[in-house]
């Protein structure tokens, strides 16, 4: 047992100090045949009982102000999903041509901003992802960022529970937003990806690389069995073998599930360093080379199992102050019929 309010057990010091204030003097009884057997032991100890039940009140209202209480049954609350972090290359080849269209697609509101563009302009809070008309030619990152932002969208329709994170890289990787489960305000920074793009692409021959990052994330913000890394790229750096045993063993070690999606004609046609890494980690391998395989590949991904995110509170509280209030009036109630027939003065 254990007490919310341990505190209101100093007020136990006040109760010798009543017995020892309080007058004494004969002891008087209410009818003369008790007091011609006054030498019983009975009648001895009735004597007494209105200082026994005082003391006795005091103690139980006491404790119960303290709020006593015992442990319950534990309780499990649990969240179906998964831990994603998805790593987009956002390299200079990334705004080279990409084929097909984007089709027009409003998001829900609720995903929107809430602020106009010229307040975002003028606060410096950027600006929202805008699909290139087809005089200007579609890029590989704006195919990527649309397929990104309707995984998203699918993800916070649904209510899975899916945890997802974003890091972007090009010679180093950096964390674009960290893992959450606020999905509306990972939809809105997605929107900045086609503003940032870099340099050149490093998968991890100079550490850190976008998989070294992500599995230090998962390590210390992720909460789901099953941890999933997407790797949007399409890069062609090549990989040594110490570099392609150091993230082998990173991933497998982590329990990584991990998915390529190769983005442009290269990586759709050619086996480069990234993706051989890919099949020695036995992941799966999407080649895309037009706007509807991206989507139809993220669409895939979308429907991969499902874990369980757990979070249990092994120890629950249950009040019981009120077994020690009623007990306490219990106890006055007899201290004032006592009164009736035994009296100190």
């Amino acid at each position: 047992m254990t007490f919310a309010q341990p505190l209101w057990f100093l007020a136990l010091t006040a109760l010798p100090m009543l017995l020892v204030f309080k007058k004494r003097g004969y002891l008087g009884f209410s009818h003369n045949s008790l007091h011609t057997a006054s030498s019983s032991r009975m009648l001895w100890a009735l004597a007494r009982m209105p200082y026994l039940l005082l003391g006795s009140t005091l103690v139980l209202l006491v404790v119960a102000l303290a709020r006593p209480q015992v442990p319950g049954d534990p309780v499990h609350r649990t969240i179906p999903g998964r831990d994603i972090i998805m790593a987009v290359d956002i390299s200079f080849s990334m705004s080279f041509p990409f084929k097909g269209k984007l089709e027009a697609h409003t998001p829900p509101k609720e995903l929107d901003f809430q602020t106009t563009f010229l307040e975002r302009r003028r606060e410096n809070k950027g600006m929202k992802f805008v699909q290139p008309e087809a005089k200007e030619g579609l890029q590989r990152i704006h195919a990527a960022q649309s397929a990104l932002l309707q995984f998203i969208e699918n993800r916070w329709k649904q209510k899975t529970g899916d945890r997802i994170g974003l890091i972007v890289f090009d010679s180093k990787p950096r964390y674009a937003w960290p893992i959450t489960d606020d999905l509306r305000m990972l939809y809105r920074k997605t929107q900045f990806l086609q503003t940032n793009l870099g340099n050149a692409t490093n998968f991890g021959r100079v550490p850190p690389g976008p998989i070294d990052l992500a599995v230090q994330h998962f390590k210390e913000s992720g909460q789901a069995k099953s941890k999933v890394l997407i790797l949007a790229t399409d890069g062609e750096d090549e990989i040594d073998p110490m570099t392609e045993d150091r993230i082998i063993r990173l991933v497998k070690e982590n329990n990584l599930r991990f998915y390529l999606v190769g983005i442009g004609e290269t990586l759709a046609r050619k086996d480069v360093g990234i993706v051989k890494l890919t099949e020695r980690l036995q992941g799966r391998i999407f080649r895309v080379e037009d706007a509807q395989s991206l989507l139809d590949c993220f669409n895939t991904i979308d429907k991969l199992e499902k874990s369980e995110v757990t979070v249990s509170q092994m120890e629950t509280r249950n009040d019981v102050f009120f077994y020690f209030a009623w007990a306490a009036l219990a106890s006055l109630a007899l201290l004032l019929v006592s009164e009736i027939f035994v009296s100190t003065r």
